[in-house]
């Protein structure tokens, strides 16, 4: 013969535990959710943080709800009816909206029209569902009205009911789901033990913690990496990858230095100063500015602009050096849908002819070598010499589907342009 069940006077510890860590994880989800609308250099950070917080609330969710069936929950406190049947309402509402709000996000990252892979915290990859696109404007309007009905509604409604039932009915509603709290203290102990400040205090401070770290997570600019000699420079374009462009030294005497130009001598070798130069790129995703650049590349320069037909350049860069100021978008950028580098892991440059077109103003005519396809590239740059040392600088566009950059969704051009910005300036010295 079985004994009956004792009702508990509180929840089970571990729901206690789990019940304020997903009030600070949804606290901290809707100020992350605000701060998608700042388009910045960290908004890809965000989208994939927002991402992987939601898919662990709807874990805990599936776990919380195990506790409930698993283990016997206190018995409702007696009130007028309509108090009860609005308690027993909210916190299906809040059950509902849990699983809700993560599966109508899952659905709107599945049916974008570019959809972004999702990493569970950077580790695991987490499939899109088969959705059409068509169905893309529903799911989102979905997810905003479940938002705004968990942060606007329930939460009001839970935490004000909370409190009232702790301050004006001096009932045991909220000692019940505190942590620590056992046995649970009189009514006259509760009102004056601070312990129950405890749980609400951490997740106001998680909050506001979040909000500041938040607030300051912008991608850093990429640090200025030394570019390739002379007028050579390699575009690359990434799904959320911003251009950069290199600046290139070269030679450029001016008038008449060609005079005293002694042509049985040597073409000038220039050494780059990598400190002093950078290859970037610019571009944008879904309308976000993004800037990146390489940090490993060689330069082999011969250039002298009073003999031009001697002159040449080769510039190759290690693609794999990447950075966009985003760790989880520069392994993108490396993947097979942009520049491969498991198959193709450098970019060449190679200059063999070049053009004067004005004063201090040059065009290196060549062949760029980029994920396994080589076209010819030219590259307008202005040249600067004095003495020893040459900066060049120069801009350009290239676009990335000429060399088969974006493959897949990455192809189509709504949320990554074809177009991508080189911005490059080299520093040299003659050796």
């Amino acid at each position: 013969m079985t004994s009956p069940q004792i009702t508990p006077n509180v929840y089970h510890r571990a729901s206690r535990y789990l019940h304020w860590a997903m009030a600070a994880l949804i606290f901290y989800m809707v100020f992350l959710g605000w701060t998608l609308e700042d388009k910045d250099g960290g908004l890809f950070s965000r989208y994939q943080m927002h991402k992987s917080v939601g898919f662990l609330i709807l874990l805990l969710t599936v776990v919380r709800i195990g506790l409930r069936v698993a283990y016997k929950a206190p018995a409702e406190i007696e009130g007028p009816k309509w108090q009860m049947w609005a308690a027993r309402a909210v916190h299906i509402a809040f059950y509902v909206l849990m699983i809700g709000l993560p599966l109508s996000g899952w659905a709107l990252v599945s049916t974008a029209k570019v959809p972004v892979p999702t990493l569970w915290f950077g580790v695991l990859p987490i499939p899109h569902l088969p959705l059409g696109h068509e169905t893309h404007a529903v799911f989102e309007n979905l997810h905003g009205i479940f938002a705004k009905l968990i942060f606007y509604v329930l939460i009001p409604l839970h935490v004000g009911a909370a409190l009232m039932h702790h301050f004006i009915h001096k009932d045991d509603t909220v000692t019940r789901m505190l942590p620590g709290l056992e046995p649970k203290p009189t009514i006259l102990q509760s009102a004056l033990n601070v312990r129950w400040l405890v749980p609400a205090v951490a997740v106001v401070g998680a909050f506001v913690l979040a909000t500041f770290m938040m607030r300051g997570a912008r991608a850093p600019e990429p640090a200025p990496v030394a570019a390739p000699e002379a007028m050579e420079s390699v575009a690359e374009t990434s799904p959320e990858a911003g251009a950069v462009v290199p600046e290139a030294s070269s030679a450029s005497s001016t008038e008449s230095a060609a005079s005293s130009t002694d042509l049985s001598t040597p073409v000038p070798v220039w050494a780059v100063n990598k400190s002093a130069s950078h290859i970037n790129f610019a571009t944008t995703f879904n309308g976000e500015a993004i800037k990146g650049g390489f940090g490993s590349y060689t330069a082999d320069i011969a250039f002298d602009p009073e003999r031009l037909d001697q002159s040449g350049a080769t510039v190759v860069i290690d693609l794999a050096s990447v950075n966009s100021g985003d760790s989880t978008r520069d392994d993108t950028l490396k993947s097979d849908s942009f520049f491969n580098t498991a198959a193709s892991p450098k970019a060449t440059f190679k200059a063999t002819n070049f053009t004067r077109t004005g004063t201090d103003r040059y065009v290196a005519k060549g062949r760029l070598t980029l994920h396994g396809q080589t076209k010819p590239f030219d590259l307008p740059f202005t040249l600067k010499i004095n003495g020893k040392q040459a900066v060049m600088t120069a801009t350009a566009k290239l676009n990335r589907l000429d060399y088969g950059v974006g493959t897949g969704e990455w192809a189509a051009t709504d949320a990554v342009p074809n177009a991508v910005s080189l911005d490059l300036k080299v520093t040299a010295t003659t050796k």
